[in-house]
């Protein structure tokens, strides 16, 4: 059903602008007239149920769309509790309704004008409803977005170590290939700065050295890591924070890592009951593949690729005035970030293999583009791609299947 149809139906229409401690409600009639001007109201069970009572004493119990943005997380709470009363809603992309606002003559912000904007937008029809995943989607939103947060808390960690060590012993990770792989970690818990080191006997470091990394570094590495240690010309003031400092990080570092394994293993398992043609897309796996089910799911929210496209904020933006136009194009990125760098990753992974995509990775790199904006355009295309497997419910084949002969 069109979203001016879908008006057409209520002769009654509610703007939410949702808060994270109180939300502000108005109501307007199919005239525009203000039934309810401004109704604040707590983010809680005795605010909800005032909402509830001052709309019904309202319209006396006439049907009532009801329109409210997607702010962060604060809308979910909201949004359920009015479906659980029977009220229809569509949920606006918070882009539409601040564009509105820049567009009004008289411009100001406040709750209850971004209310009233809000109701003047379903009012008229002129609502885009944004994604609602359902109860499984939501699932797997939630988990794969938590997998990659833990994954950006790794990273910050290991530069929290990176920034200690290169003030405390910058020799080291000339020594390491990998500072804070198993060995180094192994090495950095019992000797985080070079006077620690110093104090252990020659036995005793290479025995620690071959059991972390399984017989790779021995006697040879122990006494270039102690001569390292010897000469480096690392800080001495507080040593004992950077001790501390780096043996609690290290700490952390481990616990998000076991954390993040076990939420891994969650994911793969969530991934079984996702339709198999997801894990047939190029660069997919079992987390990518749940990731982009919880960022896209019900793919019936868009009409077309290019919605899809927009959604994820890689439309490609355009500059131009008078008889100026810009040579250099971007993406928007006014969109979804997650569903973005799900894309993206896979894109990533497809252009290492022989296919459709590489070929259109190479053909722009041929063309002088550097190598993430030729990514960027393959995630692009795969965005499409998702959209037409994902809306047909077939696998994907490098080759789109011949139309049926009679």
């Amino acid at each position: 059903m069109s979203k001016i149809s879908m008006s057409q139906r209520f002769a009654y229409f509610c703007g939410i602008d949702v808060g994270k401690s109180k939300h502000v409600a108005c109501l307007l009639d199919a005239q525009g007239q203000p039934l309810i001007k401004t109704l604040a109201f707590t983010n809680d069970a005795e605010g909800l149920k005032r909402l509830h009572q001052r709309l019904q004493e309202a319209v006396d119990g006439a049907p009532i769309l009801v329109g409210m943005e997607a702010t962060g997380h604060y809308w979910f709470a909201l949004h359920d509790q009015l479906q659980r009363w029977g009220y229809t809603q569509q949920v606006l992309n918070p882009l539409q309704s601040a564009q509105q606002i820049k567009n009004a003559i008289r411009k100001h912000k406040s709750d209850t004008s971004d209310a009233n904007h809000i109701a003047t937008l379903v009012r008229n029809g002129e609502g885009k409803p944004a994604l609602i995943p359902d109860d499984l989607a939501m699932t797997c939103r939630q988990l794969t977005r938590l997998w990659y947060t833990l994954g950006q808390q790794r990273t910050r960690i290991k530069l929290l170590i990176h920034s200690r060590l290169e003030c405390v012993w910058p020799e080291f990770e000339t020594y390491m290939s990998q500072p804070l792989g198993a060995t180094g970690r192994a090495l950095l818990r019992a000797a985080p700065t070079p006077e620690d080191l110093l104090t252990m006997n020659h036995e005793t470091l290479a025995e620690l050295l071959r059991k972390a990394s399984h017989g790779h570094f021995g006697a040879t590495e122990a006494a270039a890591i102690r001569t390292s240690a010897q000469v480096s010309i690392g800080m001495r003031r507080g040593l004992e924070g950077m001790q501390v400092g780096i043996r609690t990080l290290l700490d952390q570092l481990d616990a998000t890592t076991l954390v993040r394994k076990q939420l891994e293993g969650k994911i793969t398992e969530l991934c079984e009951r996702l339709p198999g043609y997801l894990l047939t897309l190029p660069g997919s796996n079992p987390i990518r593949a749940v990731s982009l089910f919880g960022e896209t799911d019900p793919i019936s929210t868009f009409k077309t690729p290019e919605q899809l496209v927009a959604f994820a904020g890689l439309d490609v933006t355009r500059y131009q005035t008078g008889q100026f136009e810009a040579s250099r194009r971007h993406i928007s990125k006014r969109g979804s970030p997650h569903l973005r760098h799900t894309l993206w990753t896979m894109a990533f992974v497809a252009v290492r293999s022989k296919g459709p995509l590489q070929r259109h990775y190479l053909k722009r790199r041929k063309r002088g583009i550097h190598h993430l904006s030729a990514v960027t355009a393959v995630s692009l295309k795969l965005a499409r791609i998702a959209w037409r497997i994902c809306t047909d419910q077939r696998d994907y084949q490098s080759k789109p299947p011949s139309p049926k002969t009679a």
